[in-house]
């Protein structure tokens, strides 16, 4: 419960970072094929750093002005071609006084999925650009990772002792001592798993944290 609430404190607080205006592609080429629903499926990867804006810039120049509107200091346009052997991305990410800070152009063949490509390149620009992820990403992941561990290693000591205490019910001698033994082999079994489930989510949280943001 703990990790879970620092989980969630630590996302609201990441809201107020250091946020990208997202632009709806430009289409060019056959609309049906450019897949432009892609690019706003892929900006979701950055979470609460990213702000839909909902329709599309017509040039780099007009999504900084949208940028410096809506008080960011960074805005991404895109252009989404559609033809006949897959779509084509020409993606920019433009300060709000109009400085281009870095561009990405690449194309997805017909059948695969776009979505993968344009997060990688939406985590590159960033990078490129000198974004620093959000502040709270490494103390919240090395924070679960670390509980997650404790987690597991408590999860594993008590079932080591459930299963001290099942062997002591198989050889008890009377009906009392199977019922002690019995009872706590329950208790420590019980307790076992709640610490290795929560142990293992734990860390899946701290990874997903890490390679999300």
């Amino acid at each position: 419960m703990p990790l879970t609430t620092g989980l969630l404190l630590a996302l609201s607080l990441g809201a107020a970072g250091d946020r990208l205006l997202l632009c709806r592609p430009v289409l060019a080429g056959d609309p049906a094929l450019a897949r432009p629903e892609a690019l706003l499926e892929a900006g979701r990867s950055l979470g609460k750093e990213l702000l839909d804006y909902g329709v599309p810039c017509e040039s780099p120049a007009e999504a900084a002005r949208a940028a410096a509107r809506a008080g960011l200091e960074r805005a991404v346009s895109a252009v989404a071609t559609g033809a006949s052997d897959g779509s084509g991305y020409a993606l920019v990410l433009t300060s709000a006084s109009e400085e281009e800070l870095a561009r990405r152009q690449f194309s997805v063949p017909t059948g695969a999925d776009p979505v993968g490509p344009l997060s990688e390149a939406l985590r590159a620009m960033r990078r490129e650009a000198g974004v620093a992820r959000p502040s709270w990403v490494k103390p919240t992941a090395v924070a679960l990772a670390v509980g997650g561990a404790a987690a597991l290693a408590a999860g594993l000591v008590l079932a080591v002792q459930a299963r001290d205490q099942a062997r002591k019910a198989d050889a008890a001698a009377t009906p009392e001592a199977w019922l002690a033994a019995n009872g706590a082999w329950e208790k420590k079994r019980g307790q076992g798993a709640a610490a290795l489930g929560g142990g293992g989510a734990a860390l899946a949280g701290g990874a997903v944290v890490w390679f999300a943001f």
